[in-house]
């Protein structure tokens, strides 16, 4: 087991997909954290409806926000989601998935070895958007006079998650990729549906007032666990301004992580299954 692992490891890390979407994930993450660390201090983000303005001043939830504004734009999670498809559509699109499993005749040994591989290149991930979230936003807020508050225990605790939630979306896009071996097809519907239909279910339950079951939503749940304390201070004035979220950001992982399992699960199950050419 322990050489299978090593062996996925380096296969990993011994191409460029991984640093080339790394360098684009650092950029989002770098151009986002700056656009919101620009906004504190300022009334521009309060619409009137009684949600608050979470830069008027800058707290603990503010810098979460900031510091974590790629994922929260749902964008810097769906680069680890495409490279986890990626990572294993890879194998059958170039039919090194055949050799492997004959190298190793236990498909389970192959596919536990394939996703604890994922844990080292979640956390390289959550590093890079971490640093680059800081040095995005710092430079910012300094000259604003602002205290970037990185060493604030809140803010360290998004960090850290951070890489937790980078680590989650990999096995999402890992377990999709299984379940869609065509490589194309699984990339372009795992994007779509993290981002497109995110957006689109958003809508529809805020519409619909069903703001339980749009915590549910792997956007939401990822927002949960990142931002942990309340951006604007108390300022709402709404009767149930974090109706979105779950009120622990261990019950937001639990409950991705649960989606994460499930779907890797299921694609492993039928990868056992499958013939292999």
């Amino acid at each position: 087991m322990g050489a299978a692992i090593k062996s996925e490891i380096r296969k990993i890390f011994t191409t460029r997909m991984w640093w080339g979407l790394l360098i684009g994930l650092a950029l989002i993450a770098a151009l986002l954290s700056m656009l919101f660390a620009s906004l504190v201090g300022t009334d521009n983000a309060d619409d009137g409806s009684g949600s608050g303005n979470p830069f008027k001043t800058m707290t603990p939830g503010t810098a979460q926000l900031i510091y974590s504004a790629g994922i929260n734009f749902n964008l810097t999670t769906l680069i680890p989601l495409a490279l986890g498809v990626m990572l294993i559509t890879n194998e059958y699109r170039h039919k090194t998935i055949s050799s492997t499993f004959l190298a190793t005749p236990s498909r389970t040994t192959v596919l536990l070895s394939k996703i604890i591989a994922l844990i080292p290149l979640g956390i390289v991930y959550g590093l890079v958007h971490d640093v680059a979230s800081v040095a995005g936003a710092a430079p910012i807020l300094s000259s604003k006079g602002e205290d970037t508050l990185i060493s604030n225990g809140d803010v360290i605790t998004t960090f850290g998650l951070c890489i937790v939630a980078f680590t989650v979306w990999l096995l999402l896009g890992f377990g999709f990729g299984m379940l869609v071996r065509n490589q194309v097809a699984a990339v372009m519907s795992a994007v779509g549906v993290a981002f497109v239909l995110h957006i689109a279910l958003n809508i529809f339950f805020s519409a619909k007032n069903w703001d339980g079951a749009a915590k549910f939503l792997p956007g939401n749940l990822t927002s949960g666990m990142l931002i942990t304390s309340d951006p604007t201070a108390g300022q709402q004035t709404t009767s149930d301004p974090g109706a979105v979220y779950f009120d622990q950001w261990w019950q937001s992982a639990g409950v991705l992580l649960i989606y994460a399992l499930v779907l890797a699960g299921v694609g492993a199950w039928l990868t056992r299954r499958r013939d292999v050419s």
